[in-house]
């Protein structure tokens, strides 16, 4: 087996390495590029429909490389492997929302598949350097699911309100419940409610026992705050500029 494909770690992943901004800058370019074509996907159905099967197929590639992986060096286990983490299954429901363009996943994916996968990308819980697969792998998994968030909101009429928000997070509770109760029984630590990552991440400051809870709810509570602001101004500032342009419109028409 390849070395690139196998289990040995010959390079260990370096946090802001190289190879590590190349990938954040590679995520914030593709973020930016469907912020500036917004118009484009709305108007011109070939490109809308070209990049949401490249989403689709980037999300589909990267969880099924990740099973095959696990298979093909023996190493499959359910922790690892199992789609069951916020990013897992923020990845299933993007493939089905890029399929059907359902509101109500889309709203769901708006708020668990952007900034958490951002934040993972900047202290991401991977040991291996590239190239290996994993290292592609992880990144590209995360970039597309951080993408396809925007995507799908920018190219629907799916809007964001702030009911959505609290239905959505009172989900995420919910699913976070069954997960805790899951944890317990086979001893994972999905979602990370038994204990923060390996790697060093913002959750290494929200305590210990209860407090680790209590803080991680608020938390959570603050990445849906902050992601529905981030609508709002968004929203507000299409409005002023439709308005602004309405106006130059007006214009040109009294001055003819």
């Amino acid at each position: 087996m390849p070395g690139w494909f196998d289990t040995n770690i010959e390079d260990s992943f370096q946090l802001f390495s190289t190879e590590h901004i190349v990938m954040l800058v590679i995520l914030f370019s593709g973020i930016a590029l469907l912020l500036a074509g917004q118009k484009t996907l709305h108007h011109r159905p070939r490109v809308r429909q070209f990049t949401r099967w490249t989403l689709f197929v980037l999300l589909l590639f990267s969880e099924a490389g990740h099973q095959v992986w696990g298979l093909a060096n023996q190493n499959w286990n359910m922790e690892e492997h199992a789609p069951l983490h916020l990013c897992g299954i923020a990845s299933l429901l993007a493939m089905v929302a890029l399929i059907y363009s359902n509101q109500k996943l889309i709203q769901t994916l708006y708020f668990i598949a952007i900034l958490p996968a951002i934040i993972t990308l900047f202290t991401p819980e991977v040991f291996y350097s590239f190239p290996h697969f994993r290292f592609m792998k992880f990144f590209l998994h995360h970039m597309a699911l951080a993408w396809a968030g925007v995507f799908l909101v920018m190219a629907t009429s799916t809007r964001i309100t702030f009911k959505s928000m609290l239905q959505v997070f009172a989900k995420l509770n919910g699913y976070a419940v069954f997960i805790f109760i899951l944890n317990r029984m086979i001893g994972t630590n999905y979602l990370f409610l038994a204990g923060t990552p390996d790697v060093s991440t913002p959750l290494d400051v929200l305590g210990d026992g209860v407090w680790y809870y209590i803080n991680l709810e608020l938390f959570c509570f603050g990445i849906f705050l902050l992601m529905y602001l981030l609508y709002r101004g968004g929203d507000l500032f299409s409005v002023l500029n439709r308005r602004t342009e309405d106006g130059h419109h007006m214009e040109k028409d009294e001055a003819q």
